[in-house]
């Protein structure tokens, strides 16, 4: 497997508001170490690690100061659950990071 940056291929629904514009907020994985992926939208908010049959799930950057957030057996729902706790506990343009 290449260190290619990849996506989930996912998009969330269209805004209810008529005069929004839609956006893809996709988060994309990178495999940076031989067993851990970074999940980025704009900018890193966390990362899976793989412990066979386990994904694990940290939200935060950089990954000595991430928080693990769930457990689950399927990759694709891995990186939802790290785009998903990113969401909720970063402001505008923070990128998931906390201070150390």
């Amino acid at each position: 497997m290449s260190a290619a940056t990849r996506s989930t291929g996912r998009c969330p629904a269209p805004p209810v508001e008529p005069t929004a514009q839609p956006q893809c907020a996709e988060p994309r994985y990178e495999l940076v170490d031989i067993d851990r992926y970074e999940v980025s939208l704009d900018g890193p908010v966390g990362y899976v690690e793989v412990i066979p049959p386990l994904f694990i799930c940290y939200s935060g950057y950089p990954y000595p100061a991430a928080i693990e957030v769930a457990q689950v057996f399927d990759f694709e729902q891995a990186v939802r659950r790290v785009h998903e706790a990113a969401a909720h506990t970063r402001g505008a343009g923070d990128h998931g990071r906390f201070a150390a």
